[in-house]
């Protein structure tokens, strides 16, 4: 590297002024003369050293006339070829040893001796000649001794610029606009016919024929294109930019809670049925997950696929404190310790999270909704993350696991592979989230997800709702209905109570009221009084029917007796058609194909039920006959080795654990 000393003569830049150095007095001071005016200043070595420690100033040179040679001598040597570099330090030997005799000598007879020598000192086999080693050391001195010239230009041999003629050249770039750099994305073997095609026509005018490009002529201009420029006009401008993006810091967070991100995903795990045994599919998961500290808040996994459903169970899930774990889940050591309100819920553009019940329910829980620009998910990347390690690191680990795209399976079946009912997915879902990934260092943050969250909350305590029962009002679904004298009619189901009376004798005889009603139980319904704005209990007329009764199922049910009906339904086509649904759902859950038996698994309600939930708990529909029961238990015609199995993946836990 190059080096200066403060003398008379030595020209420097302060604070983007030239000065030249006039004198030096004895007593430290130091006279500079500027060049634009030619003002004679006064400094002293101290004030120079430190403005030159704090890089105010700088060493100001003239840069050589050789464009070339300026920007060489500007290069670190590490910048240049490996073999320049070797080349440049062995120049830099044989200087060296020349320097500890004395003054430079170029005279071959006595320089002869001393290359012979510092050759076999360094082992140099390809000896320089006295006038080369004498070339060396000139241009050395005249580089004022910077090592730097040195170095060679060998590696800047060779033809520069395009040898082609100006108008096959013109014709070539023609061809790539318009084969090339276009959405049909032709390859370079169709650019090279074209451009043949074009010159050999023009040929047909011309007496001199122009000479047809190579196929490597034409490559190498392909290659030598602009990389984002080609992608968006083959691609489009919008991956071009995923694809060209960078990445910064992602937004502050000072909390838990202060955002959190939702989004759905199909998990990559087949799940079979308890009672037959056969694969259902691969249930929807939807999660929320804190972005301070990367704890996930809220889960949801059903096969009702996207929906504003998962969504309102998700939200539920992370609002609720989760002190069933402990007890439904006693082999998981953990707590999650998860809840509370959200203050920004960050989401995609998914039609079930632009649903004006979302928004509903945000204003009354004091939620705030921010939506990530259209096809753009990294603006959510912890969800993203998350998700990526769910199907990656959890279901990967159990057999009938798919691949994250469905070329990637080859010979593998992962339908006759898929041993994991619903309820065992939901155990070793909730062990592996608790145990392993909130135990573990995440990369993000630098901390483990459950410490991080913790720490937090001991500063910012989250905030719980006064009133859990305004929270299941709040996450049912509003709509309009008028109340007669016999209540009224939603979903084909009659309402009424008591109640409803004394609206009507308040607000007349038909008044018009929101009522609530909820995903997976049809049985009750919630009318908000039009003054104090209080919900009011509106059971079903016919209980028997409703009783615990899912939507999906009602409109199943409901589907069967138009078709039977003509189009009309009345409480005895109903009561057929529940009766031959039991057949129908038997069938759809061992239908041949996959689709049919997850259809069977939407209308058996199979998903996660709500866990600590201050409603009571409700019977499940006599809806299927031996296949009634939703929440599934083991079945006893399952492999045996799948509890073993279990065990051998979870007995891996504290070697996970070590960080």
């Amino acid at each position: 590297m190059n080096t200066f000393i403060f003398k008379t003569g030595t020209r420097v830049e302060i604070d983007g002024r030239r000065f030249r150095i006039v004198r030096i007095f004895a007593d430290g001071r130091v006279q500079l003369e500027s060049e634009i005016d030619g003002v004679l200043t006064y400094s002293t070595l101290d004030q120079l050293h430190r403005d030159y420690a704090e890089r105010r100033l700088r060493i100001y040179q003239e840069e050589p006339h050789d464009g070339e040679a300026a920007q060489q001598l500007g290069r670190s040597l590490s910048t240049f070829p490996e073999p320049v570099q070797k080349e440049a330090i062995r120049r830099k030997r044989y200087l060296d040893f020349f320097s500890e005799f004395g003054k430079f000598i170029s005279t071959p007879v006595l320089l002869k001796p001393l290359i012979d020598e510092c050759a076999r000192l360094i082992n140099d086999t390809k000896l320089p000649s006295a006038i080369t080693a004498y070339r060396w050391h000139t241009k050395f001195v005249r580089a004022a001794r910077d090592c730097r010239a040195l170095i060679t230009r060998n590696h800047l041999k060779g033809g520069t610029g395009s040898r082609l003629h100006p108008e096959a050249t013109q014709i070539l770039m023609s061809v790539i606009d318009d084969i090339y750099l276009n959405t049909q994305r032709h390859p370079g073997t169709e650019v090279h016919c074209e451009l043949s095609h074009r010159i050999n026509k023009l040929n047909e005018s011309r007496s001199e024929p122009l000479p047809i490009p190579s196929a490597a002529t034409v490559y190498r201009a392909l290659a030598g294109l602009d990389k984002f420029e080609t992608m968006a006009a083959r691609m489009g401008s919008r991956i071009a930019q995923m694809k060209f993006r960078t990445s910064g810091v992602r937004p502050p967070t000072t909390r838990i809670l202060e955002r959190v991100e939702i989004d759905h995903t199909p998990l990559d795990l087949f799940v079979i049925d308890a009672e037959t045994g056969l694969p259902l599919g691969r249930p929807t998961a939807t999660f929320a997950i804190d972005v301070h500290s990367k704890m996930p808040v809220g889960m949801h996994i059903g096969f009702s696929g996207p929906s504003i459903e998962a969504v309102f169970a998700c939200l539920r899930h992370a609002l609720v404190p989760k002190t069933y774990i402990k007890e439904t889940y006693p082999e998981i050591e953990h707590d999650w310790p998860c809840h509370g309100l959200i203050e920004t819920l960050v989401c995609d553009n998914g039609l079930e999270f632009h649903s004006p019940e979302l928004e509903r329910v945000a204003f009354e829980l004091g939620i705030q909704i921010q939506f990530c620009p259209k096809k753009i998910p990294y603006y959510k990347g912890s969800i993203e993350r998350f998700m990526k390690s769910l199907n990656f690191q959890f279901a990967r680990m159990w057999p009938g696991h798919s691949f994250a795209k469905w070329f990637q399976r080859e010979d593998y079946d992962p339908q006759k592979e898929a041993v994991v009912t619903f309820d065992q997915l939901m155990r070793y879902m909730h062990r592996w989230i608790v145990d392993i990934y909130a135990q573990k260092i995440h990369r993000g943050i630098r901390k483990i997800p459950y410490h991080a969250w913790c720490e937090s909350a001991n500063q910012y305590p989250p905030k719980l709702l006064a009133d859990l029962d305004r929270l299941d009002v709040a996450l049912g679904r509003t709509c309009e209905r008028t109340i007669f004298h016999y209540g009224f009619d939603l979903h084909n189901v009659r309402y009424n109570c008591h109640e409803l009376l004394g609206l009507r004798r308040q607000h007349g005889e038909s008044v018009k009221v929101d009522v609530r009603y909820y995903f997976d139980d049809i049985s009750v319904v919630n009318v908000i009084d039009p003054v104090t704005k209080h919900p009011i209990p509106v059971p079903a007329l016919d209980q028997s029917y409703a009783q615990g009764l899912s939507i999906e199922q009602h409109r199943l049910i409901c589907a069967h007796a138009r078709a039977e009906n003509n189009g009309k339904i009345d409480s005895a086509s109903i009561a057929r058609a529940k009766a031959a649904i039991r057949g129908i759902v038997k069938e759809m859950t061992t239908d041949k194909l996959q689709r049919q038996r997850q259809r069977g698994a939407k209308a058996k309600g199979i998903k996660q039920r709500p866990m600590n939930s201050s409603a009571p708990s409700q019977p499940q529909p006599e809806l299927v006959g031996p296949l009634e029961e939703v929440t599934l238990q083991t079945s006893t015609n399952l492999p045996t080795e799948l509890p073993d199995f279990a065990a051998l993946v979870f007995s891996r836990l504290p070697k996970s654990l070590e960080l």
